[in-house]
């Protein structure tokens, strides 16, 4: 008798766990694999519209499978609730059937298929492999249950006919089932049929299998693969946020420090601490309810329900504890991926860097905290949380009854189910809303970095309109997530109010028939209650949880980025530079466009002066950006000292190059510590000396604070001149062996020009000087003139062997000279006009 009966307990309990379990484990297993399966099989028709209407039907047929299993379902539960209370007034053991299992394991059951009826928020419903693989356990367990039924029907001490019932609805749930499992396979092997023409006679004769033919002649062969389709980070699941997130896994553990790894053992054992505290709370207080009687007081008891409810909780001593001991682990995690990140962000490739948004970028930067909310908000509060809730659900059906334990996991699964599935209808909206908050700082910040383009063109009026309807439209979005929010709020009430009428009608019941004291219902109300105050919170948790992955998601888009220039292995460093350049037929292009450099070779001797000329988009740029390695040649190379740069280290090729930029960029800081920029471990004295070279220490001085004077954003306080002659002061301390002037005198007038080529004068002394120069007048003196057309060089030379070949150079000194001439002779008149008033 108790041998069957624990059977089929076993078995009863085994069917929903059975169907939950192998549902999580074979979506496990199948992200393991990847998604290859449903994506190939929607990749090789060629015919979209067809996949998708086979996708449609067998979903609306498997869906019309599912909802019949419903009243199969709700049958059985009635006609055992019925035999139930029909058999004795005793609703737990009329016989050796165990009906409470098989009402608990049959309505949760219930539970699993119903919740595959529900809309999906993403879209229409559609099985998958695993939901099959749940399904056959269940064909499985279906069987067992039956066999059993039939073979020890004389054994078990209930009406033959119920047996019969149950036996028959068992069948045709098998049935049913199986029609499922078919429908499924069948819809897979439609979608699995190989279509007309092997992938090979698909693809286009210029298509190499990177990509599409538009990436064809691009700078990498990666510049096809970056089409790659995004993850939807609505359609993520938790599956695809730890996949996702798994890059920034070695930055969570404070590796680098044993206190801290010390620190997070003590927290965990303080967290199981509070969840055997969280236990013994209510069944105290049930025990002090029965201790409590008149003429006594029992001491012990009182102590005890005061010390474990000083315990309980994230505000009792425990939580507390907690809490002060988390905070330098916080810290530290904060600190290790927001530096990370920065780091991360300015390795970056120049392509990244110039299609940027600044403001975009500096508010995913600021999202280190998102990562770091999101672990101390699982780990302290939602797990525990939901592992309570499994812990009384096992205390329940120990200590009462299963009954209890049903509600309890009915109500709970009910709360979080609606609270998680509501969330995805919400977290769409929480994603537009942040996409709107991005665009509305992105164009804040852009205003007010192009503060003079907006002065000079009158634009206030126009971007404080443009800034307003971005507000409009990002508050448009805030508005459907706090309407959403309300909603999500009075449902969580209605499920909480449905589970304690339950728990108190059964326990007033129980009471009522002698089988529970009132120091029962005292323990079960507190726990009940006990489970649903965090619970109120699960909400704000699980919205909580979500809005810091969808914040950290844009910091992971940065994670993801990769720098187009990567350093090998084996690279080497350069301790010393001579300072020989040398570009053999190099070629390059930007992403699949024209060729910017096209097959160039020259060579730079050690400590000469070489310029580079040509008209506005020839690729005099190019060259230096491709010396700096801030891009890597399609073909051909370019080398220091006979080493190819993509050889060596970069910050061992980048330490022997100084650069002066055409727009000299500052840091909003004093000038003394732009100036030390370039050589921190500069001494003061090298500083003035430095200064001095580039004819702007006594103009330093001139200012109030003098060497601590701030610049401003960007530099922007000082002069054209005044940032270049500190640009070039910084390039004097870096002390490079190579200096690269990119245009530095370019935007500036004639005695500010004169001013910056005497200081230019004195730092390219000694050093090899590569100039990109638009006034020829400034690089007559240089050894070797390289003369750019559409990428090619056309010629080459000193200034005077150029003037005599009177080719393109000869073109453009002749211009330059005639307009100069002319400019001179309008402020000479101008100037005598002034003087004859």
């Amino acid at each position: 008798m108790a041998g069957v009966r624990r059977g089929l307990e076993v078995a009863f309990y085994l069917y929903p766990c059975g169907l939950f379990a192998t549902l999580f484990v074979s979506q496990l297993i199948r992200y393991r694999s990847s998604s290859r399966v449903d994506d190939r099989a929607a990749a090789l028709d060629e015919d979209k519209d067809k996949a998708e209407r086979i996708q449609r039907f067998y979903a609306k047929l498997i869906r019309g499978l599912q909802l019949l299993l419903t009243p199969l379902l709700l049958t059985s539960i009635i006609l055992v609730i019925w035999n139930a209370f029909a058999g004795r007034d005793d609703v737990l053991e009329p016989s050796n059937f165990p009906y409470s299992a098989y009402l608990a394991s049959h309505i949760g059951v219930l539970f699993y298929f119903l919740a595959g009826l529900l809309p999906d928020p993403d879209g229409p419903w559609t099985p998958t492999v695993p939901h099959c693989h749940a399904w056959i356990i269940g064909v499985f367990l279906e069987i067992v249950i039956a066999a059993v039924f039939e073979s020890q029907k004389p054994v078990i001490t209930t009406p033959p006919q119920l047996l019969d019932s149950l036996f028959g609805l068992a069948l045709v749930r098998v049935a049913v089932l199986g029609l499922m499992i078919a429908a499924l396979i069948r819809r897979q092997y439609e979608l699995r049929r190989p279509i007309q023409g092997s992938d090979d006679e698909r693809q286009s004769l210029l298509e190499n299998g990177d990509g599409p033919t538009n990436g064809y002649g691009g700078t990498h062969s990666n510049a096809a693969k970056a089409e790659v389709k995004k993850r939807d980070p609505q359609k993520s699941g938790w599956f695809d946020y730890i996949a996702g997130f798994r890059v920034l896994f070695p930055y969570l553990w404070p590796s680098d420090s044993h206190l801290y790894q010390a620190t997070v053992v003590i927290c965990l054992v303080i967290l199981v601490a509070q969840r055997i505290v969280n236990i013994l709370v209510p069944y105290q207080l049930g025990v002090l309810v029965e201790a409590l009687g008149y003429d006594r007081i029992p001491y012990k008891e009182v102590i005890l329900y005061v010390v474990y409810r000083g315990l309980q909780g994230n505000q009792g001593a425990l939580g507390a504890a907690r809490s002060v001991l988390w905070i330098p682990v916080s810290q530290s995690l904060f600190r290790r991926l927001s530096c990370a990140a920065f780091e991360h962000v300015l390795g970056l490739s120049m392509d990244f860097h110039l299609s940027k948004r600044i403001g975009e970028v500096t508010s995913a930067l600021s999202r280190g905290s998102a990562m770091n909310t999101f672990l101390e908000n699982f780990l302290f509060q939602v797990f525990p949380m939901i592992f309570d809730i499994f812990v009384a659900a096992v205390y329940f059906f120990i200590r009462y009854d299963a009954f209890y334990t049903l509600i309890v996991l009915f109500i709970m699964w009910t709360y979080i189910f609606l609270t998680m599935y509501m969330a995805k209808y919400r977290g769409r909206q929480r994603r537009d809303m942040t996409t709107k908050s991005r665009d509305m700082d992105a164009a804040k910040t852009d205003a007010i970095m192009a503060y003079e383009t907006v002065q000079h063109n009158c634009a206030v009026g126009t971007e404080t309109e443009r800034f307003k309807g971005h507000v409009t439209t990002y508050q448009k979005a805030e508005r459907m997530v706090l309407w959403s929010l309300n909603l999500l709020n009075l449902t969580q009430s209605s499920v909480f109010t449905f589970g304690t009428a339950l728990i108190v009608a059964l326990s007033a019941y129980k009471i009522s028939i002698g089988q529970q004291s009132v120091a029962d219902f005292v323990s079960l109300i507190t726990y009940f209650t006990q489970l649903q105050s965090p619970l109120n919170f699960f909400g704000t948790f699980y919205t909580m949880l979500q809005n810091n992955l969808i914040e950290a998601e844009r910091m992971l888009e940065l994670y993801n980025e990769t720098s187009g220039i990567v350093e090998k292995p084996d690279a080497v460093d350069l301790p010393s530079a001579r300072g020989e350049v040398e570009f053999k037929d190099v070629r390059f292009s930007y992403q699949g466009k024209e060729p910017a450099i096209d097959g160039i070779s020259f060579k730079v001797a050690p400590g000469t002066k070489t310029a580079i000329v040509g008209s506005s988009g020839s690729g005099k740029s190019t060259c230096l950006k491709l010396l700096f390695r801030f891009y890597d040649v399609n073909s051909g190379s370019v080398t220091v000292d006979g080493h190819d740069i993509r050889d060596l280290k970069l910050d061992g090729l980048r330490k022997h190059i100084g650069v002066v930029p055409q727009d000299t960029v500052l840091f909003n800081a004093s000038i003394m510590y732009n100036l030390l920029y370039a050589n921190p471990k500069a001494s003061e004295a090298d500083v003035y000396d430095a200064a001095k070279a580039a004819n702007i220490h006594e103009r330093i001085l001139a200012f109030p604070d003098q060497y601590d004077t701030k610049v401003g954003e960007r530099g922007l306080k000082l002069s054209g001149g005044e940032r270049q002659r500190i640009a070039i002061a910084r390039a004097i301390l870096k002390n490079a062996s190579i200096l690269l002037l990119d245009e530095a005198t370019a935007s500036l007038d004639s005695h500010t020009e004169r001013q910056i080529q005497d200081a230019l004068e004195t730092v390219t002394t000694g050093r090899t000087t590569i100039t990109i120069a638009h006034r020829l007048s400034t690089i007559t003196t240089s050894d070797q003139i390289v003369v750019l057309q559409k990428g090619k060089i056309v010629e080459r030379g000193t200034h005077h062997e150029l003037l005599e070949l009177r080719g393109s150079y000869h073109s453009m000194w002749e211009k330059q000279t005639r307009t100069e001439k002319e400019s001179e002779k309008k402020e000479t008149e101008e100037t005598e006009e002034g003087t004859g008033e």
